[in-house]
């Protein structure tokens, strides 16, 4: 019996989706976690600006500070990016094989 492509397609779809899903949660949980940083961190320079702490280059410099920091940590968001797609198409390609193997009687 031959593949039907639009079953395959619809097959290797949801569970590459599936897959890549499996990481929504850590990058939900990392999301939380640096807006939490960069909330604490405003009120910080707000209080410490209102209080006469700090100058207003010193809010500024502070604020600049966030922003690097900020640039640093969309590496690990890559990372997760990366793996959520490699871990998609490793689930694509689990898919292919089973149907391939299947249809022409070999193990892939």
């Amino acid at each position: 019996m031959p593949i039907d492509y639009h079953n395959l397609l619809e097959t290797i779809l949801d569970r590459s989706a599936t897959a890549a899903l499996g990481h929504a949660s850590d990058l939900k949980t990392y999301i939380a976690a640096r807006a939490k940083l960069i909330a604490e961190s405003v009120i910080l320079i707000e209080r410490d600006r209102l209080n006469g702490d700090i100058s207003e280059d010193d809010a500024r410099f502070a604020y600049e500070q966030i922003k690097k920091s900020e640039k640093s940590a969309l590496l690990a968001l890559q990372a997760t990016r990366q793996a959520a797609a490699q871990d998609a198409i490793n689930a694509a390609l689990n898919v292919a094989a089973t149907v391939l193997g299947k249809a022409i009687g070999i193990a892939l």
